[in-house]
């Protein structure tokens, strides 16, 4: 596998932009839902001021950017984040039930937190199918251990590892790795059709309510 990274192919760049902009559209009305549900969540706990959504520093083919979420935290737990100088991992915290509000309990199972990430699609921070993006130390701990799969590519709101989460037997960074080798080596319609059928695998993984 080069080391160098890879230019993402203007036709998949094209299906991010329509693919986002059709989904953002369509969720519309359920991301006003949950920033209400969120906000008068908020306000009952005594929190007028607590922000509605979450931004963490991520690596992106090897670039940091501002991943965005909704905030399904407590603000307690939220600011506690914020304050400290060290990088959190913030999956951790989400496994603890105690650290989300109700609504984030709900919609976190469902993958609907990660709606905010359409707007990244957009920017051109994500694809929106590639090895998910990781913390910088993280990203430092794989680049140590020799694998590049989080460099050489444009990171993902999904991936061919979250596609196939649950099955026994499945490795992340070898996913990933068959995903970048099989984009350096197919035409650009073949791997539009492959980011379609990883797509509609993870929708079958959100319907099971697995999260991602």
């Amino acid at each position: 596998m080069d080391n160098k990274r890879i230019t993402l192919p203007k036709l998949k760049r094209l299906f991010d932009i329509i693919f986002s902009l059709v989904f953002l559209i369509i969720t519309l009305p359920i991301s006003v839902l949950i920033l209400a549900a969120i906000f008068i969540e908020h306000i009952c706990r005594g929190h007028w001021r607590a922000p509605l959504f979450y931004c963490e520093e991520r690596i992106s083919q090897g670039k940091k950017f501002n991943l965005i979420k909704f905030n399904i935290f407590t603000s307690e737990v939220f600011y506690k984040v914020k304050a400290s100088q060290k990088i959190v991992n913030i999956k951790e915290i989400e496994r603890n039930r105690k650290n989300l509000i109700f609504t984030g309990k709900i919609i976190q199972r469902v993958y609907l937190d990660e709606l905010p990430q359409l707007f990244n699609v957009l920017a051109g921070n994500l694809s929106f199918v590639g090895p998910r993006p990781v913390n910088p130390e993280i990203y430092q701990k794989l680049l140590a251990r020799g694998i590049k799969t989080k460099s050489l590519v444009r990171a993902g709101l999904t991936g061919p590892y979250q596609s196939h989460k649950g099955e026994a037997g499945v490795n992340q960074d070898e996913l990933d790795g068959e995903y970048i080798n099989f984009c350096l080596n197919n035409p650009e319609w073949k791997i539009v059709f492959l980011d379609i059928k990883i797509i509609l695998r993870t929708f079958l993984i959100i319907f099971r309510a697995q999260g991602i």
